[in-house]
């Protein structure tokens, strides 16, 4: 039991970092976006000239951090959760509830990484394109993809927790 408890944790640890370094890169994002504005809001109030295709780009960025986000807001249990009913359950059960949205969720993010995939392909072989600046539409849905497969391997660390949970009773402490 040790062995595996020790390669489920160093799998999580893993699968965490891999989500915080996405979180981070989409960080990036909101600083590059934060800059853009200021620089767009600056050049349109002191010299009438405001950056061509700013809101546009803010538009992506923002999609961007949202996508590469997702994961590590999971990972670090940062959705909102009621646990009004939940709390008072016991470990077993809450645990049992735990495993099944779980699945849940894992069949519809399954469903979001794949058809990100498949959007991304049709949009690229179409050349679609934004209107303002004629970037392509394909890497953002790819760039989901991307996100969503992270927060696949997230949700199956919360299923394993879940399960391991329901066996013995006891829920691991929640580590990032």
């Amino acid at each position: 039991m040790g062995n595996s408890t020790t390669l489920f944790g160093k799998t999580k640890s893993i699968v965490h970092k891999m989500s915080s370094w996405a979180l981070t890169l989409g960080m990036g994002w909101v600083l590059v976006m934060m800059f853009l504005t200021t620089l767009d809001v600056g050049g349109r109030y002191f010299f009438s000239s405001p950056i061509p295709g700013a809101i546009e780009m803010s538009e992506f960025m923002l999609a961007i951090f949202g996508v590469l986000g997702i994961a590590y807001t999971h990972g670090a249990g940062a959705n909102v959760k009621v646990t009004m009913l939940t709390g008072k359950l016991s470990v077993r059960t809450s645990s049992f509830l735990d495993l099944v949205t779980g699945l849940l969720s894992l069949q519809i993010v399954s469903m979001l990484t794949w058809y990100g995939v498949i959007m991304g392909m049709e949009e690229f072989k179409s050349g679609t394109t934004t209107d303002t600046l004629a970037i392509p539409i394909f890497p953002l849905d790819l760039l989901l993809s991307a996100g969503a497969f992270l927060l696949i391997l997230e949700i199956l660390m919360t299923i394993i927790s879940a399960g391991a949970a329901m066996i013995t009773g006891k829920r691991a402490p929640h580590a990032n």
